[in-house]
C-alpha cells in the first residue's frame, strides 16, 4: 500500500494537531482520530503513516510521538471490539502488515537516538506477537535482533533484549543455544542499562519457556548474579534494584535452581540489607529477594545454616531505622496518620518480612535465632533496640506459635516491663506486641494472663501517655477481648471503661474513633455483665449523633453507630427496648444523608441494621424499604473495566479501589473497589433473608434474576461468584417459607438456580469457589421435597459432578507423579485440603440428591458417575478413596440391593478394612455397618463372614493408639449394627457380644459411640446374659462413655436410667466401691448420688 500526498497531507495535519500545546486543536484532532482514523476502512493507512513516520521524520520528538502512538493504536481493540483482548494490529492486511515490519526494522537498525529506538522496539514488540506475526512471517527478524546484541551501539543492544523481554516466544525452540549465549554476553556486558535489559529478557524468556528445557539456562545463573558485586561497588544503586527485582521473578518460578549458590545469595543480599549508604530500593529489593525465598522454598532456607539467623539478624536491624534523627520521635507523635508507615519503608518491609518468614518457615527455624537477641534489646538502653525487638516479636509470633505456646509466662515477664518505658514508640510497640499475641494464642492467654495483660494495657488509656499510646493500647484490647470469656473481663469492667469513657474527650479523633470500637468489643464479649453500663454509655452515643454535624465527625458517627449497635445486640431486646426506636430513627435520618459512596457511615449503616434486625426480628420489616434499596443498589455493580493507557497504569496501581492486569500486551484496569462492596451487599442481603425468611420473600426475584444469578458470570472477582452462590440458596429459603417447595415461586426459582448454578460448577476454575458452589448447591437440594426434581435437572447435575470429579482426580495425580526439580511444593498441602474440602461438598450433595430423589436419581447416577466411583475406590489416595467410599455408602442405604453393591462390599472388606491407612479402615468399617443396618439381603453372609476381620482390625497391637482410634471405634460400630440387624443369622452370637463388650468403650468417635451405646442398650432392656455376666463392665463403659461426652441428649440420659438400674440390681457395697473407684466424681455427684 501506499499513501498518496493527499492522505499524508491531511495525517500530517492530524499530527500537527495532537501534539499542540493548545488545547482545542488537539482536542479537535483527537475527536478526527477517534471518529474517522480508527475506523476499519482508515486504520490500516494510519498505522503504516504512523510507522513511517516514527522512522523517516527528521523531528526526533515526533519520531518519538509516532512511535508511541503507533504502538498505543496498535495494541488497542478495533472498534467492531470482539473481545478486550482484540488487537487492531492482527485484524490489518497482511501486505501492509509486511510493510509495517520492514519500516520498523529498518528505523531500528539504522543510526537514532536511544530514546527513539527504545520506541520503536517497543512498537517492534507488538508487531511481533503471534496474533499478527505467526513464526516464520517475520523471518528477518531474529536475525537482526541476533545481530543487534553484538553492535557497537550500546542503545542497540540494549533496545535488542527489549523486544526479547516483551516478547520472548519469537525465540524458536532450536535456538535455546543461540539465545543463551546471547543473553549471557549481555550479562557481561560493559554497559548498565544493557545488563539490566539482557536480564529483564532472560527472566522473561524463562518464563515463556517449557520447563524441560530449564536445566539448559541455569549454567548462565553465576554470570547474572556476578553482575551485583560489580552494581555494589560501583555504587550503581539503581542498576543493582532492578536486577534484583528481575531475579525476585525468577526466584518465584525456579528457586531450587539458585540451591548452589544460596549461601553467597544470603551473604550477599545481607551486605546490601545492612548498607545504609545504599538507595532504599536496592535494600529492599535485596530484602524481598531473600524473603521470597521463604515462601516459594521453604525446605531449601530450613536446610541452609545461615538463612534464619541471617535474616532475623537484617529484620531486626531494618526495624530499628525508625524516627531517624528525631530521637524523641516527635514528628511520629504528632502525625495524625495512624496506618500510614510510607515515611520509614525499610522498618515496614522488616516487619512484614519476618511475619512471612515466621509463618513460612515455622517457630522451629525462627524461635531460636529470634530469641537470641530479644532479651538483650528488650533490656537495651537504646529505645530504638527495645522497639524493634517488641515489633520483631509482633511480627514472628503467629509463625511461631506452636513453639512459644507454651512459654507465655516468659513472654510476658520480656514485655510487660517495656509498657512503662520512657519512650513511647517502646510504649507502643508494647502494646503493639500484647495486642498481637493476645490474638496469636487466643483462648489461652486470656484465660490465663488477663490478670496481667488487662492492667497493663488500662495503665495506657490516661492522660499520662501520649495520644497515639492511647489509641494502641484500646486497639490492644479489642484483640484481647473478641476472645475473652465475660468472666475474664468482668473484675476489669469499671477501670476499663472508665478509662475509655475519659478519652472520649480526647482532642484527637483517633483517640475517640478507637475507643468507640474497644467499647463496642467489650460489650460484644461481655455480654450480660455488660448491663450496668448500658444505661451510662446509650445516652451519651444517641446524644452524640444527634448533636455532631460536619465532614469531619462522620468517621466518629460512623463509629457511634458500631458502637450502640453491639451494646444492643450485647444486652438483648428486653434492656435495649428503650432505646431502639430512637437509634432507629437516628439511623433512618443518617441513612438519608448518605449519598457519597466512599462515606465512612456507609458501611456502618449497612452493619448497624443488620444488627437491629437480628435484635428486634420480625419487628424490622417495616424498615425494610429504607434498608434494602441502597443494598440492592450496590449489589448490582458491573464489572467496571477500563483500557488504560502506559502513562495512567501507575495511578491506577497505587490505588487501593483498583487492579491492573496485562493481557496480551494491554493495560486492563478492574474496579476491584467496587465488586468488594458487591459482595459485601449480597452477605447483607444473604443476612436480612435468613433472619426473616418469608418475610424477606418480596426481595428474592430482583435479587435472584437481577443481581445473584447473573453475578456467577463476573469472571474478574471470585469473591462475586462465591457470594452470589451462597446468597441464591439463602432467597430459595425465603420462598420456600413464603410459598412452599411446591409452589410455582419455588419450583420455578429452584429451576433457574439449578440451571445456572449447574453450568457455573463445570467451567468454574476456581476450586475454593467450586466449594461455595456445592455448598449452595446443597442448601438448595436440602430445601426442595422430591417432587422438586425433574429429569433435566438431575442430568445437567451429575454432569456438572462427573465433571468436577474427573478434574479432582487429574489434580491429584499430577501432584501425586510430580517430581519438580525448580519447585517446592509449597502450595500442595492447601490444594490437597481444598480438592478434599471440594471432595466432602459433592459426597453431601451426591447423599442428598440419593435421600431427596431416590430412584429417580439412580439413573443418573448409572449414566455419569458409576464409572468415576469404580475409579475412586480402586484408588490409591486416600482423599480419593474415600470419596469412592462414602458414595458406596449411599449406595447401600439408598439403592436397591444389585450385584454391583455386592461386588463393593466384597472389595471394601478383602481390599479396604485391612490397608496400612487408618482413614481408609475407617471408611471401610463405616461403609461395612451402613451396609448391615440397611438390612440388604445380598449382603448378610458377607458381612457375617467378615466379623473376624473386624475384630482382628480393632485388636491389633496398635489398635489403640491416637491416629488409629477412630478406625478401631468405627469397626466396633461395625460390629454392633451386624449384631443389632442381623442376629439371627450369627451362630455365636454370645461369644461375639462378648468379644465385642470387652472392647469397650468408645469415645472419640461420636457416630461410632452413638451406634455401639444404642445397641448396648438394647442388651441391656432384653437382659442379655452377657450382660448380666458383664456387668460391671457394662457400667463402667457407660460412665466413661457419659464423662466423656461421646454419648449426649436422650442417648446419655437413657445410658444414666441404664446405670442406675444396673447399679439398684447389685449390692449396695458394691455399687458403692464401683463408684468410688471412677476417677470423674463430679459426673457421679451429679447423676448418681443419692
Amino acid at each position: 500500500m501506499s499513501l498518496s500526498d493527499s492522505t499524508i497531507s491531511e495525517l500530517n495535519r492530524l499530527l500537527e494537531g495532537l501534539i499542540s500545546t493548545e488545547n482545542e486543536p488537539r482536542r479537535a484532532a483527537e475527536e478526527a482520530l477517534e471518529r474517522e482514523w480508527r475506523s476499519p476502512g482508515k486504520v490500516d493507512i494510519l498505522l503504516l503513516y504512523l510507522a513511517n513516520n516514527s522512522v523517516e521524520s527528521s523531528n526526533e520528538t515526533l519520531r518519538s510521538f509516532c512511535a508511541v502512538l503507533f504502538r498505543r493504536l496498535a495494541i488497542r481493540s478495533p472498534k467492531k471490539m470482539g473481545t478486550v483482548i482484540d488487537r487492531t494490529i492482527a485484524e490489518l492486511d497482511e501486505q501492509v502488515k509486511l510493510q509495517i515490519r520492514d519500516v520498523l526494522l529498518r528505523g531500528f537498525v539504522a543510526p537514532q537516538s536511544g530514546t527513539v529506538r527504545r520506541k520503536l522496539a517497543d512498537a517492534i514488540a507488538e508487531v511481533a506477537k503471534e496474533d499478527c506475526s505467526p513464526p516464520g512471517l517475520w523471518p528477518s527478524l531474529l536475525p537482526t535482533l541476533f545481530e543487534a546484541v553484538t553492535s557497537q551501539t550500546a542503545s542497540m543492544r540494549e533496545c535488542a533484549f527489549r523486544v526479547f523481554s516483551s516478547c520472548p516466544e519469537i525465540i524458536d525452540s532450536d535456538l535455546v543455544p543461540k539465545a543463551l549465549s546471547v543473553f549471557e554476553a549481555g550479562f557481561d556486558d560493559t554497559e548498565d542499562d544493557v545488563r539490566i535489559s539482557a536480564c529483564t529478557a532472560f527472566v522473561s524468556y524463562f518464563r515463556e519457556s517449557p520447563k524441560k528445557v530449564w536445566s539448559s539456562m541455569s549454567p548462565l545463573l553465576p554470570s547474572l548474579l556476578n553482575s551485583l558485586p560489580r552494581f555494589l561497588s560501583n555504587g550503581k544503586d539503581d542498576a543493582l534494584a532492578n536486577v534484583l527485582e528481575n531475579l525476585i521473578e525468577l526466584v518465584e518460578m525456579a528457586p531450587k535452581m539458585f540451591k548452589d549458590m544460596f549461601p553467597v545469595m544470603i551473604e550477599f543480599c545481607s551486605t546490601v540489607c545492612k548498607n545504609r549508604d545504599l538507595d532504599g530500593s536496592a535494600r529492599l529489593a535485596a530484602l524481598e529477594l531473600m524473603t521470597m525465598f521463604s515462601e516459594v522454598s521453604p525446605g531449601m532456607c530450613r536446610s541452609t545454616a545461615t538463612y534464619s539467623s541471617t535474616m532475623v539478624l537484617v529484620n531486626l536491624a531494618l526495624l530499628t531505622e525508625v524516627s531517624i534523627d528525631d530521637e524523641e520521635a516527635a514528628d511520629w507523635n504528632n502525625n495524625d496518620n495512624t496506618e500510614d508507615d510510607e515515611d520509614e519503608p525499610e522498618y515496614e518491609a522488616a516487619r512484614q518480612s519476618l511475619d512471612r518468614i515466621s509463618l513460612n518457615l515455622g517457630g522451629q527455624a525462627i524461635a531460636g535465632p529470634l530469641f537470641q537477641y530479644l532479651p538483650d534489646m528488650c533490656h537495651s538502653s537504646r529505645w530504638r533496640e527495645c522497639f524493634a525487638a517488641l515489633m520483631a516479636l509482633s511480627a514472628a509470633a503467629e509463625g511461631c506459635t506452636e513453639v512459644l505456646i507454651n512459654e507465655i509466662p516468659k513472654l510476658l515477664d520480656l514485655v510487660l516491663p517495656c509498657i512503662n518505658h520512657p519512650h513511647p514508640r517502646v510504649q507502643f510497640a508494647c502494646s503493639n506486641a500484647l495486642g498481637q499475641i493476645s490474638t496469636d494464642f487466643a483462648g489461652i492467654i486470656q484465660r490465663t494472663s488477663g490478670d496481667r495483660i488487662l492492667p497493663a494495657l488500662i495503665s495506657k488509656l490516661t492522660q499520662k501517655s501520649v495520644f497515639k499510646v492511647q489509641k494502641h493500647s484500646a486497639a490492644a484490647l479489642v484483640n484481647f477481648c473478641e476472645a475473652a470469656p465475660n468472666e475474664v473481663l468482668e473484675p476489669y469492667l469499671d477501670d476499663l471503661l472508665n478509662n475509655l469513657l475519659a478519652l472520649l474527650s480526647s482532642p484527637k479523633r483517633y483517640v475517640q474513633e478507637q475507643v468507640l470500637s474497644t467499647i463496642a468489643i467489650i460489650a460484644d464479649a461481655a455480654q450480660k455483665k455488660f448491663l450496668k453500663y448500658h444505661d451510662t454509655l446509650l445516652p451519651m452515643l444517641i446524644e452524640f449523633l444527634r448533636s455532631t454535624s460536619g465532614d469531619e465527625s462522620r468517621a466518629l458517627k460512623a463509629k457511634c453507630i458500631e458502637c450502640a449497635t453491639l451494646i444492643g445486640l450485647a444486652v438483648g431486646k428486653e434492656h435495649f427496648n428503650s432505646h431502639i426506636q430512637i437509634v432507629i430513627d437516628l439511623l433512618i435520618s443518617l441513612q438519608e444523608e448518605c449519598s457519597e459512596s466512599d462515606d465512612p457511615l456507609k458501611s456502618h449503616l449497612e452493619q448497624g441494621w443488620v444488627r437491629i434486625c437480628k435484635l428486634i426480628g420480625k419487628d424490622f420489616v417495616p424498615y425494610l424499604p429504607i434498608v434494602i434499596p441502597p443494598l440492592l443498589q450496590t449489589a448490582r455493580a458491573a464489572q467496571d473495566v477500563s483500557l488504560l493507557e502506559e502513562e495512567e497504569a501507575e495511578e491506577f496501581n497505587n490505588s487501593d479501589e483498583w487492579d491492573v492486569i496485562n493481557l496480551s500486551g494491554k493495560l486492563i484496569a478492574v474496579h476491584t473497589a467496587a465488586l468488594d462492596e458487591k459482595v459485601t451487599a449480597m452477605d447483607l442481603l444473604r443476612e436480612y433473608s435468613a433472619q426473616l425468611n418469608s418475610d424477606f420473600y418480596p426481595w428474592v426475584a430482583d435479587i435472584a434474576e437481577n443481581i445473584a444469578i447473573p453475578a456467577l458470570d463476573f469472571y474478574l472477582h471470585d469473591g462475586v461468584r462465591a457470594s452470589a452462590s451462597l446468597t441464591l440458596a439463602s432467597v430459595l429459603r425465603s420462598s420456600v417459607y413464603a410459598n412452599g417447595t411446591s409452589s410455582h415461586e419455588s419450583t420455578n426459582l429452584w429451576n433457574q438456580i439449578c440451571m445456572k448454578l449447574s453450568g457455573a460448577l463445570i467451567n468454574e476454575p476456581v476450586p475454593e469457589v467450586l466449594v461455595a458452589y456445592y455448598t449452595s448447591l446443597i442448601e438448595c437440594v436440602d430445601i426442595m421435597d422430591s417432587q422438586s426434581f425433574v429429569h433435566e435437572q438431575l442430568s445437567v447435575l451429575t454432569d456438572s459432578l462427573s465433571s468436577n470429579l474427573s478434574q479432582i482426580f487429574e489434580r491429584v495425580k499430577y501432584r501425586d507423579s510430580e517430581d519438580d526439580q525448580f519447585t517446592e511444593d509449597v502450595d500442595e498441602d492447601q490444594e490437597e485440603f481444598t480438592d478434599e474440602e471440594l471432595l466432602n461438598e459433592i459426597n453431601r450433595v451426591i447423599s442428598t440428591l440419593f435421600k431427596k430423589t431416590g430412584d429417580l436419581f439412580v439413573s443418573h447416577y448409572q449414566k455419569s458417575l458409576s464409572s468415576i466411583v469404580e475409579t475412586f475406590i480402586v484408588d490409591e489416595n486416600s482423599s480419593v478413596k474415600l470419596c469412592g467410599l462414602s458414595i458406596v455408602c449411599d449406595l447401600f442405604e439408598f439403592c436397591r440391593d444389585s450385584n454391583e453393591q455386592v461386588n463393593y462390599l466384597k472389595f471394601i472388606i478383602s481390599d479396604c478394612l485391612t490397608t496400612s491407612q487408618a482413614e481408609i479402615r475407617q471408611g471401610a468399617a463405616h461403609a461395612i455397618g451402613i451396609a448391615a443396618q440397611h438390612k440388604g439381603v445380598s449382603y448378610v453372609s458377607l458381612l457375617i463372614e467378615c466379623l473376624p476381620l473386624l475384630f482382628q482390625v480393632a485388636t491389633f497391637p496398635d489398635a489403640k493408639a491416637e491416629e488409629n482410634l477412630r478406625a478401631t471405634e468405627s469397626c466396633l460400630s461395625a460390629i454392633a449394627l451386624i449384631c443389632k440387624f442381623h442376629t439371627s443369622a450369627i451362630s455365636n452370637l454370645e461369644q461375639i457380644i462378648t468379644q465385642w463388650l470387652n472392647l469397650l468403650p468408645v469415645l472419640h468417635d461420636e457416630e461410632a459411640a452413638v451406634n455401639c451405646y444404642e445397641f448396648l442398650l438394647v442388651l441391656i432392656s432384653s437382659q442379655h446374659a452377657v450382660v448380666k455376666k458383664n456387668l460391671e463392665k457394662v457400667i463402667e463403659s457407660i460412665m466413661l462413655a457419659l464423662s466423656h461426652k461421646s454419648v449426649t441428649g436422650k442417648l446419655a440420659a437413657d445410658c444414666v436410667e441404664a446405670a442406675k438400674a444396673m447399679l439398684g440390681s447389685i449390692p449396695r457395697n458394691d455399687a458403692i466401691r464401683l463408684l468410688s473407684g471412677f476417677t470423674d466424681q463430679e459426673l457421679i455427684n451429679s447423676y448418681f448420688k443419692s
